[in-house]
């Protein structure tokens, strides 16, 4: 697709953080990237290691913020979000072929793709302008607390799996763990 060439495809943000780290997939790839000691588990200040590498990348004066001015103008995206979004277009492309409509997805390009402003906007959550690390690392703090099932403070790479499977099922308005609607 013409949409797929002209995406980055770069390092992680925020919650991109949190999905590559907890979501499960990689085939344990993601889990030997945080476990830095390879002691079979990943703590909580491994978890926080990996977020502020990813933060430092962008907090370019080192101040501990992030504000408009550091974010790069076209913000990344891991790959899966990418094949996410291409999944997307071509069900789009599908349902505008049976109803007899033209579809061009240069129409939509712009309305997936994450923007610096979008990025402030979502992680800013005391309205300052900019975001701190404490900020930024808050989905990826919740994502990591979940995926401790036993509450030791550590993720083994079973409990990683494990909360990857049921990921999407914890979100507002999903499915419940006894396959119910919320």
């Amino acid at each position: 697709m013409k949409m797929s060439g002209k995406i980055i495809s770069a390092a992680l943000l925020g919650t991109m953080i949190a999905g590559a780290s907890f979501a499960g997939g990689g085939k344990g790839e993601r889990f030997k990237e945080l476990d830095k000691n390879s002691n079979g588990v990943i703590t909580h200040d491994e978890m926080m290691a990996a977020v502020k590498t990813h933060f430092d990348k962008f907090d370019t004066n080192g101040d501990g913020f992030l504000t408009l001015a550091e974010l790069p103008k076209e913000m990344p995206m891991p790959e899966r979000m990418e094949k996410r979004m291409e999944k997307r277009m071509e069900k789009m492309a599908e349902r505008a072929e049976k109803a007899g409509r033209d579809f061009d997805e240069d129409d939509f390009e712009g309305r997936f793709k994450p923007t610096r402003l979008r990025f402030v906007a979502k992680h800013d959550r005391d309205g300052d302008e900019q975001v701190s690390l404490e900020e930024f690392s808050s989905r990826a703090v919740q994502m990591f607390k979940r995926a401790d099932a036993n509450g030791d403070g550590e993720v083994t790479k079973a409990e990683m799996d494990e909360a990857g499977k049921h990921h999407r099922f914890g979100k507002k308005g999903g499915w419940g763990e006894r396959g119910k609607r919320r």
